[in-house]
């Protein structure tokens, strides 16, 4: 197991790279991204180079029917237990979609459930205990939706980057409870990466403090020295790299009787 820290503006850099990787390798063709709605993360280019088989799927169909025809849609509830959207793949993965699903147990045993032996899962998410997450997970939700849209004015509700409540159940960087709870559904844990910070030259995206010059600075130096000596629970963002081992005592992950309401292919 891989476990290791960076600042935030490179966790989507390497969460990239780590997927383009995985699915450019010969054995996986048959690929499913989890929530990837109207915008899936592998472009039709990159499909139709690697040859894949891609779904998609993704709890709301407005949004699934925003994304282009090349890829397979299923509208299904991840977090329903018992889910049964086929198995046998290569690979399943989720961009910003973890922290917005109630319950974090359910989702990675249904995505165990529908990974082929030796296949790999990989989610990138935000993390508590990261205070601006903490207050996202605490205030109303129509006090943070309005919050986002003074920092974020594009994320409008009929664009393709709507808002959804976050819950942020098992968001957690690479924490000793975590490794435990992962490895304790069958997974094997390939890396685990947390990153710190959320403005200035240290944060990927809109900064939280950039117009507050003098704590952003602040922020930053904190951030740095977190990377220095990490702190897991005090991360802003992580991804992980799950792997259903080829062979395990727990063959098959128990069985529960599907849902249709729960899936439907669009």
């Amino acid at each position: 197991m891989k476990i290791w820290y960076g600042l935030s503006r490179q966790a989507l850099l390497g969460f990239r790279q780590t997927v383009e990787r995985i699915t450019a390798l010969p054995s996986v063709r048959r690929v499913c991204e989890i929530g990837g709605g109207a915008n899936p993360f592998l472009l039709p280019e990159f499909v139709q180079k690697h040859n894949l088989e891609y779904t998609v799927a993704d709890i709301s169909g407005d949004e699934l029917a925003k994304a282009p025809a090349i890829y397979r849609k299923v509208q299904a509830d991840i977090a329903a237990p018992g889910l049964d959207i086929g198995g046998g793949f290569d690979l399943v993965f989720s961009q910003w979609c973890a922290e917005h699903v109630s319950s974090g147990q359910v989702m990675h045993e249904n995505i165990w459930r529908m990974l082929a032996p030796g296949g790999r899962a990989v989610h990138i998410f935000p993390t508590l205990f990261s205070p601006p997450f903490v207050l996202n997970r605490l205030i109303p939700e129509q006090l943070s939706a309005w919050i986002l849209r003074r920092l974020q004015p594009f994320r409008a509700a009929e664009g393709n980057h709507a808002k959804f409540p976050a819950y942020y159940h098992w968001c957690r960087g690479p924490m000793r409870s975590q490794l435990r709870r992962l490895t304790g559904l069958g997974y094997a844990i390939e890396e685990y990466a947390g990153f710190f910070g959320h403005s200035g030259s240290v944060a990927y995206d809109t900064g939280y403090l950039n117009r507050l010059p003098p704590l952003c600075k602040l922020h930053e130096a904190l951030s740095r020295q977190l990377v220095k000596h990490p702190v897991a629970a005090l991360t802003s963002i992580a991804y992980v790299v799950l792997v259903r081992p080829a062979t395990t005592l727990r063959e098959t992950s128990p069985a529960l009787p599907a849902d249709p309401a729960h899936a439907a292919a669009l």
